[in-house]
């Protein structure tokens, strides 16, 4: 098991010693000024590539709830989800450094951070403002995560939808399988005409298509990251 930390030292004494051929007496070691023990500031949770999530961004990310729970996901499962989820972001954002960069419409990160808030608030049965504090962290704070969220979401599908392609049996093998159980999962005896559908079933098809596209990409950027995870 690696327990990573990262610690705040004191400094020892210094001796200064003459420069040789210098002719002046060298002076007695001053007696070195104990440091006192070393203070723990804050852990590591995990290390991607050379970049390091400090555990104290992923409790302050657990306790604001940024991720929905999951039904039955106990609180160990929930930040291990939140950790994978930041290292996931580390990954493409090393990616998005090497473009100009995506920047969200502020009215768009607003309603996200006023979403969050708004469930945060209900969940806890206490203000936000309340949870935030509690959290140590701030609304400001909040509205830059989400800000980096969006900009991720942006990036990623700037690069890989373009990619993508629709075939018209794909389309025809969704309306055949997923399509026609769900309708009949909803009760309905008359299954519409795939012409009738065809619209709908392209975006749904096209987000399908994206997500794996996402998930392949993802994974070729692990095998490509050394990651190291410390286990608590």
């Amino acid at each position: 098991m690696f327990r990573g930390s990262l610690v705040a030292l004191g400094l020892a004494g210094v001796t200064l010693v003459p420069a040789a051929g210098s002719g002046a007496p060298a002076a007695p070691a001053p007696a070195a000024t104990p440091s006192g023990p070393a203070v723990l500031v804050d852990r590591i949770a995990a290390v991607v590539g050379d970049e390091i999530v400090p555990e104290s961004e992923v409790q302050k990310l657990v306790a604001v709830r940024f991720l929905e729970h999951k039904p039955g996901e106990t609180d160990a499962e929930y930040r291990d989800r939140v950790l994978d989820e930041r290292i996931v972001d580390l990954l493409r954002e090393r990616q998005l450094r090497r473009t100009s960069g995506f920047e969200p419409k502020p009215e768009e990160v607003e309603a996200r951070v006023a979403a969050l808030e708004a469930r945060l608030a209900k969940e806890r049965g206490i203000p936000a403002a309340a949870v935030l504090a509690a959290a140590g962290t701030t609304r400001e704070e909040l509205a830059a995560w989400v800000r980096r969220g969006l900009a991720l979401d942006s990036f990623v599908k700037e690069r890989l939808a373009p990619g993508l392609k629709l075939t018209e049996a794909d389309l025809r093998a969704y309306y055949e399988s997923a399509f026609r159980e769900a309708a009949r999962k909803r009760g309905l005896s008359d299954v519409p005409p795939f012409e009738d559908v065809r619209d709908e079933i392209r975006e749904v098809v096209r987000e399908l298509k994206l997500n794996a596209e996402i998930e392949r990409w993802t994974a070729q950027l692990r095998s490509e990251t050394r990651i190291l995870i410390y286990r608590r």
